[in-house]
């Protein structure tokens, strides 16, 4: 299906792509300010991290208490009832510059546009990221191994009386520590540098461990991964450099998030569009206004790994990019 020839204007036409909550709002926002966005969604549902996230959100405004799942529920069906156009399970397999319009093309879709958000996000950090670990790579086809934080519900009831390991210290690791605490014989918790989560997140792991729930491992390197049918061997040294051997029943890893932004970066270099600027981390340099180092191109939301990324920034980020793409568009006329 070739989109573009339906479109009265394709100057007013503006490739979302994600279908995130930055990606959501900044769609809502183009659609309210008379412009024509199509949101690009690689999978099935829109709402992006939040499909894998269970957790009750109590730091978003008027929803407290909703999972992300809920969330991301509510989101689309705002973005579903404003009869935005939306190409769902939609891959992106070319960006190529037209003048001074986009064309875009997916596996089933093409059409033209002026401009362009980039609202990919972030991505799980899983087996890429300890790979190079003796045993790793058994832990793939382990079913005593968790990397996916969404995957953790259906652990709570098999954890009854077991030892599990979790590794990452940042909020995820915590709030998967909190969680399963009272429900795991022991937790034990390794951390490769400092704890940094939120300070209430950190209060209560301290509390867990003087009720003798949590032991956490700081400056913790792990050196090897035995697996077998009935448990998972770690090997690993503290912080005084002693090694260590824990037998665990379970293992969930926790170990942060990386941007969605080199496939784009690929597409935009092989299309002639040009070369965006990026920080050392890999994220999506942009400036105040969310315009990234290409023209007509912004970016919203964790893949420009603002200060806070949460839901709150994310669909904050999305009306900043809407409102200056817009902006921008009048003032080039």
């Amino acid at each position: 299906m070739t989109i573009s020839n339906k479109l009265a204007d394709s100057h007013k036409t503006v490739a979302v792509i994600g279908g995130g909550p930055a990606g959501m709002s900044c769609a809502l926002w183009l659609k309210q300010l008379g412009l024509f966005p199509i949101l690009i969604e690689k999978d099935q549902k829109l709402g992006g991290l939040q499909q894998a996230s269970h957790f009750q959100n109590v730091w978003y405004l008027g929803l407290s208490g909703h999972t992300g799942y809920e969330l991301a529920d509510i989101f689309q069906q705002h973005i579903v009832a404003e009869n935005l156009t939306i190409l769902f399970a939609s891959q992106l397999k070319g960006i190529i510059k037209a003048g001074e319009y986009f064309k875009i093309v997916t596996k089933s879709d093409e059409f033209t546009a002026r401009s362009m958000v980039i609202a990919t996000g972030q991505r799980i950090k899983g087996y890429e990221d300890i790979k190079s670990v003796p045993g790793s790579h058994d832990l793939l086809s382990s079913q005593r191994v968790c990397f996916n934080p969404g995957a953790t519900p259906l652990l709570i009831d098999k954890l009854d009386k077991q030892v599990v390991g979790i590794v990452g210290g940042g909020d995820n690791g915590l709030v998967t520590a909190i969680r399963l605490a009272n429900t795991a014989q022991h937790i034990h918790l390794f951390v490769r540098s400092q704890l940094r989560g939120f300070a209430l997140n950190q209060q209560e792991i301290f509390k867990l461990i003087e009720a003798g729930k949590v032991t956490l491992h700081q400056l913790a390197t792990i050196d090897q991964f035995e697996v077998s049918q009935e448990n998972i061997s770690i090997t690993f040294q503290d912080e005084k450099q002693q090694h260590n051997q824990l037998i665990l029943d379970y293992i969930c890893f926790r170990i942060g998030f990386a941007p969605n932004a080199k496939d784009i970066v690929q597409l935009l270099e092989q299309g002639k569009v040009g070369a965006l600027e990026l920080s050392q981390g890999g994220y999506i340099t942009t400036d105040q206004f969310l315009r990234t180092s290409i023209p007509n191109i912004y970016a919203a939301g964790d893949v420009t790994n603002p200060r806070d990324p949460c839901v709150a920034t994310a669909v904050a980020q999305g009306a900043i990019a809407a409102r200056s793409l817009d902006e921008d568009l009048k003032n080039s006329n």
